[in-house]
């Protein structure tokens, strides 16, 4: 497979991934190439926060600040305005030249399923987690 640099030089990605990273694309149905690079430090963002928290993520509190939406075949995690206070204050907008460079990688070094979702299947909707106080 194939992914694009702007994935580990602007999206903070590494291999191995993370256990939540593939959940996260395994749960959405999403190949990690059909993600826009500016969505990896979103989801990593989250991860690192929760974990400095003691917190363990799931894709339920994930999906509490982030929604998938779909341009062109391709996927990004968009924050949510509505009645939830940013995970990030500053998240990268947009790679422009993102498409420039690329590397070749083994299929097994990502050893999750993940399948390529079609461009015209429709986003799965997960409703959001509701907050049960203390």
């Amino acid at each position: 497979m194939t992914l694009y640099s702007a994935f580990f030089r602007e999206g903070n990605f590494r291999l191995v991934i993370t256990k939540f990273l593939g959940v996260v694309l395994t749960r959405y149905g999403l190949h990690i190439s059909q993600i826009i690079p500016v969505s990896m430090p979103r989801i990593t963002h989250f991860e690192f926060i929760c974990r400095a928290q003691r917190l363990i993520p799931t894709v339920d509190m994930f999906n509490v600040f982030y929604y998938v939406f779909s341009t062109a075949g391709f996927y990004s995690f968009n924050s949510r305005t509505a009645n939830v206070f940013p995970c990030n204050k500053d998240p990268p907008k947009s790679l422009h030249d993102r498409k420039h460079k690329f590397f070749y990688i083994r299929r097994g070094v990502i050893p999750i399923d993940m399948h390529f979702r079609h461009p015209y299947k429709s986003i799965p909707e997960f409703p959001v987690m509701s907050y049960v106080g203390e």
